[in-house]
């Protein structure tokens, strides 16, 4: 197939994750443009010199008006995925967006209707799925049998805000539902292969001086066949911990990091856990299918509309938060 051309709009910490991905998927795609604002242009000069962009950009509408580029990668703060993916997209550009898809329903549904409407493809970075181990477990998950229980337990550290959007609730999603509840909730569903009935979600902040939102979580999720799927969210956490348990009826599954899976005691995969930021496998299986989906003219997996939910689901969580109530969720 045609090498995709490909701008990351973005020059944030995750950037370099998606910029290793490119030069590793150089059979299938060139990077053309690092793209910043004009505050950043020390960093995105750094980064494309680096990464072997064709050049840096801190001129957003310009680089999107190039009509060799094919591609855009956004790494820009969650609350601006709708106005960027959607500039990108009425450009003629297919899409890479950062998880989450967008803090909002309205957001998302936005998004989608672009994408629909311009016939570009608009895919979800929810890089986890792309583990080998993450991947082994959606694949055999159906062994366990109905219904299930998921626990999954996902624990970082951040002693302060990394950037200052992280501040603010509204433009995170919250905190920690906003920068790791997409994974939990994703591979969640994922393996339920169905939506949830009710959301309850418990939050709290140990560190009220630093930021607005919570900085740790509960979330349960209810089906209808009687699962229950519970995350557990913190920022609190120096250890860092991804542990995931899934109980069925015919045994259990244990995922640690994405990597390493066991069922029923027994290992089916393993891996050694890697620093992510430099790139990794996930990274590298997410782009190469974004590349490939573009390539091959289909939807990509992890595309918007499938992500939707998971949206839907974290809206509904910082909702309960609020309320102190579960919320019914209502098929749309």
């Amino acid at each position: 197939m045609k090498k995709i051309r490909v701008a990351v709009i973005g020059p944030g910490r995750i950037s370099r994750a998606h910029l290793n991905a490119i030069r590793k998927n150089a059979d299938v795609a060139k990077l053309s443009y690092v793209v910043g604002l004009a505050h950043e242009q020390e960093r995105t000069a750094a980064l494309a010199k680096e990464f072997g962009a064709d050049q840096a950009s801190d001129n957003l509408a310009l680089t999107l008006s190039d009509p060799e580029l094919d591609a855009v990668v956004l790494t820009v703060p969650n609350h601006l995925h709708r106005e960027v993916a959607i500039q990108a997209m009425r450009a003629g550009k297919h899409v890479l967006v950062e998880k989450p898809l967008a803090n909002s329903l309205e957001d998302a549904d936005a998004m989608i209707a672009e994408a629909n409407a311009s016939g570009r493809v608009l895919m979800v970075a929810q890089c986890r799925r792309f583990f080998a181990g993450a991947a082994q477990a959606q694949k055999r998950v159906r062994e366990l049998g109905r219904p299930l229980d998921i626990t999954h337990v996902l624990g970082v550290f951040v002693d302060d805000a990394k950037v200052d959007w992280w501040r603010s609730a509204a433009k995170a999603g919250g905190l920690a539902l906003g920068l790791n509840g997409p994974h939990v909730v994703d591979t969640i569903l994922w393996l339920m292969g169905e939506l949830p009935v009710r959301v309850y979600t418990q939050t709290s902040r140990l560190k009220p001086e630093k930021w607005e939102g919570e900085d740790q979580a509960t979330v349960v999720l209810t089906f209808a066949d009687g699962s229950i799927a519970t995350g557990h969210l913190s920022l609190n956490m120096p250890a860092h911990v991804n542990e995931r348990w899934i109980v069925g009826p015919n045994g259990s599954m244990q995922l640690t990091n994405d990597r390493t899976l066991t069922l029923n005691g027994e290992t089916v995969v393993s891996a050694e856990l890697t620093p992510y930021i430099d790139g990794d496998e996930s990274f590298d299986g997410q782009f190469r299918e974004f590349a490939m989906a573009i390539g091959e003219g289909r939807s990509p997996m992890c595309s918007a509309a499938e992500l939707r939910p998971v949206v839907a689901v974290l809206e509904a969580a910082l909702e309960s938060a609020s309320r102190n109530a579960p919320i019914e969720l209502v098929a749309t």
